[in-house]
């Protein structure tokens, strides 16, 4: 077993066997790859003679999960193309190809991240429940599909909404109000920022239902709050949808 301080992608091209990934055995065939997450103890076993193809990266700029795992590359092998395209560049280095094995670098990020599978990984529908939890943290004042989310968690759109209400227990859409309106909150109290500049950074759609839904949770409007903030209830509502 060995680890390494930054994320690994090992592409397959050809060959069989198994790779042990943070204590998960994952079988590969030709044209599939492996993600490793940094710190993560692996290694592999051949049982037909494999060619590999690896390259080490760091993503901290691109707001999605990359799971461990094993996955594979789809019927046009855009993987392949991209970590070859990038290898010829490494090897030639003619002029700006620094600047290319960039470019090239973020085509591979942006093909991996539409990738249902790497986003979820090998989850226990548990885990699944966790990281829908984790991304609506991270995207609330965006539109968010909860249909899509549901089916990267694995679940139909009624099974996903029931199994996150079980976990926070509210609704996928009433968590989305709760953390804008939590958020509105703490702008209202720590800003001098106007209130439609508070809706848009909070992900509303207009000043006007921002207004409407803060006072629907909170029995007061955004108005009264920053002019008055002990009028605001100890715990907001957020009626069922």
């Amino acid at each position: 077993m060995h680890k390494h301080g930054c994320f690994e992608l090992v592409y397959y091209k050809r060959g069989a066997g198994y790779t042990n990934i943070g204590g998960k055995r994952y079988d590969y065939h030709p044209h599939t790859f492996a993600i490793i997450r940094p710190n993560t103890p692996h290694d592999e076993k051949h049982e037909k003679d494999t060619e590999v193809f690896f390259i080490g990266f760091d993503y901290d700029d691109i707001p999605m999960s990359l799971h461990n795992g094993v996955y594979k590359d789809g019927d046009s092998l855009q993987i392949w193309r991209l970590l070859q395209a990038m290898k010829t560049e490494f090897l030639e280095k003619r002029s700006f190809h620094s600047l290319q094995l960039n470019l090239i670098g973020g085509q591979l990020m942006l093909e991996l991240c539409r990738i249902p599978q790497i986003q979820t990984g090998n989850l226990e529908k548990e885990d699944r429940i966790i990281y829908a939890i984790n991304f609506l943290k991270e995207n609330y004042t965006q539109s968010v599909q909860l249909q899509h989310l549901a089916e990267l968690s694995g679940y139909s759109f009624d099974r996903f909404r029931h199994a996150f209400k079980e976990r926070t227990s509210l609704s996928p859409m009433n968590y989305i109000m709760m953390k804008r309106i939590e958020r509105s909150i703490e702008l209202l109290s720590s800003t001098r920022l106007k209130i439609a500049a508070i809706a848009v950074e909070c992900g509303f759609s207009t000043p006007s239902q921002f207004s409407l839904l803060f006072k629907k949770c909170t029995g007061i409007t955004p108005k009264e709050y920053r002019e008055d903030p002990s009028a605001l209830p100890a715990k907001p509502i957020f009626a069922e949808d």
